[in-house]
C-alpha cells in the first residue's frame, strides 16, 4: 500500500468535507433558531457574514433567499421593507414579491403595478391589466393589444419596443407616432455598440430623441453612441462634421485622426494640433511635437518633449501610468493645470498600506492621502529626510 498517497487522499477527503460544511453552515439567507432571525452571507473576499434581522422569530417565514415575512413586517436580504404588509406578502417569482398594496422588485416598490393582475414573465419583463414593465419601470404603453417587445424578453441587450401608436426606448423614453409596420432598432454589437438607435421608414431615433436629416435606409451604428448614414457621422443624436467615420484612424479612447485634423470624442477640431506628429501617450494624455493635451485640453506650459504620466507604483509590486497626473522636467500637472510648487524629479504616486487609499507626493508635501508612517520611512529612505 501506498501510505503516502493514502494520506493525502485523507488529507483531501477532510478538506472537501470541512469546506462543504463551511459552506453549507456559511449559505446566503436567513436563519431562525426559534429565539432570533438572521441574515447570513458569505464571499470568497469577506468570508462569512451575518446580522440580526428586526423580526418575530415565532411568526417568521422564509420565502426565499431574500425574503422573508413575519405577521407585521417583510423583509428583503434582512432589511425591513418599509410600508411592506407581513401578513399579505408573497413571491411572484424570485425577485419580484408583492403585498396587497404594492409589487416589489428587489426590495423596492414598483410603481403603479397592480399586485392583483400583475404577472412576471422574466426578471427584465413583466405586466399587470394596465401596463407592461421593463426591470420595475413601468412603460405607460398606449396599446397593450399591439405591443411587442423588439428582442428577447429575457436580456439586458433588448432596448426597444412599440405599439400601433408609439416606440419605446426601454430605459425610459416614448417616441410618438411612429411608423408601426417599420419601425424597428438599427442592428448593433452589443457591447461594443450601444443598441440606441431605432428607425422606421421617415425618421432615425437615439433612444427617444429624433436626430435631424438622418436616412433611415442608409444609417447604421459603427461605434457606441455613433451612428453613420450616407451623408455625415452622428454622435449619439448630433450630427457631426465627419463625413465618413469608418476612414477614421483612432489614437487611444479619446481622439481621432483623418490625416488632416485631430478631432475628440465628440468630433469636434482640436486646435493646435499637428497632425503628422500627434500620438497617444496613454490614457488621457496626448501629445505633438509643439503641446501636450489632457483629454481635449491644452496642458499650457507642459513641455512635449520631457512630458511623461506620473508612473503610479502598487506598495505590492507593479507599475503603470497615471490617467490624471503627469510632468516633465520642470512642472508636475495635475490635468490641464500646473500644480504651483510641486518638485517634478520627486513626485510619486503609490499606495502605502497604512495611507489613505493612493499617495501623491513629493519629497516636501503630500499633495493626496495622508501622511503616513510608511511614507515617512520610505522618504528618509530615499532622501535621508
Amino acid at each position: 500500500m501506498n501510505y503516502k498517497s493514502a494520506s493525502i487522499n485523507s488529507i483531501i477527503l477532510i478538506s472537501v468535507t470541512f469546506l462543504l460544511l463551511t459552506f453549507a453552515s456559511c449559505s446566503a439567507g436567513y436563519k431562525n433558531d426559534g429565539k432570533e432571525v438572521t441574515w447570513h452571507t458569505w464571499n470568497e473576499g469577506n468570508g462569512h457574514n451575518s446580522r440580526r434581522v428586526d423580526a418575530d422569530p415565532k411568526t417568521f417565514e422564509v420565502l426565499n433567499d431574500d425574503y422573508g415575512r413575519d405577521k407585521t413586517h417583510a423583509f428583503y436580504r434582512g432589511d425591513i421593507i418599509d410600508g411592506a404588509d407581513g401578513s399579505s406578502f408573497r413571491i411572484f417569482r424570485k425577485c419580484y414579491a408583492g403585498d396587497n398594496r404594492h409589487v416589489y422588485l428587489d426590495g423596492a416598490v414598483v410603481e403603479n403595478a397592480d399586485p392583483a393582475t400583475f404577472k412576471v414573465h422574466t426578471y427584465y419583463f413583466a405586466e399587470d391589466a394596465n401596463d407592461y414593465f421593463w426591470r420595475g419601470e413601468a412603460l405607460n404603453v398606449r396599446d397593450k393589444e399591439t405591443f411587442m417587445l423588439l428582442g428577447d424578453e429575457d436580456s439586458w441587450t433588448t432596448k426597444w419596443a412599440k405599439d400601433k401608436y408609439n416606440g419605446y426606448y426601454l430605459d425610459g423614453d416614448t417616441i410618438a407616432d411612429i411608423d408601426y409596420a417599420t419601425f424597428h432598432p438599427i442592428d448593433a454589437q452589443i457591447p461594443i455598440q450601444s443598441g440606441s438607435y431605432a428607425a422606421d421608414k421617415h425618421r432615425v431615433f437615439f433612444m427617444g430623441t429624433e436626430i435631424p436629416g438622418a436616412d433611415p435606409e442608409t444609417f447604421k451604428e459603427v461605434g457606441f453612441y455613433v451612428g453613420q448614414d450616407k451623408h455625415r457621422a452622428y454622435q449619439k443624436e448630433k450630427p457631426t462634421q465627419i463625413k465618413d467615420y469608418t476612414k477614421l484612424t483612432q489614437l487611444g479612447r479619446l481622439m481621432y485622426s483623418d490625416g488632416i485634423n485631430i478631432y475628440d470624442s465628440d468630433f469636434h477640431i482640436l486646435p493646435d494640433a499637428d497632425v503628422a506628429t500627434f500620438e497617444h501617450i496613454s490614457d488621457n494624455w496626448y501629445k505633438d511635437k509643439n503641446n501636450v493635451w489632457w483629454h481635449n485640453k491644452l496642458v499650457v506650459g507642459a513641455n512635449p518633449k520631457t512630458f511623461s504620466p506620473v508612473t503610479v507604483t502598487s506598495y505590492a509590486g507593479g507599475t503603470h501610468p497615471d490617467f490624471n497626473y503627469g510632468k516633465d522636467d520642470k512642472h508636475v500637472f495635475c490635468r490641464d493645470s500646473i500644480i504651483p510648487g510641486a518638485d517634478a524629479t520627486s513626485f510619486e504616486k503609490i499606495d502605502f498600506p497604512d495611507g489613505d487609499s493612493w499617495t501623491v507626493f513629493d519629497r516636501n508635501r503630500v499633495y493626496q492621502g495622508k501622511d503616513s508612517p510608511k511614507l515617512r520611512k520610505y522618504l528618509k529612505k530615499k532622501y535621508g529626510e
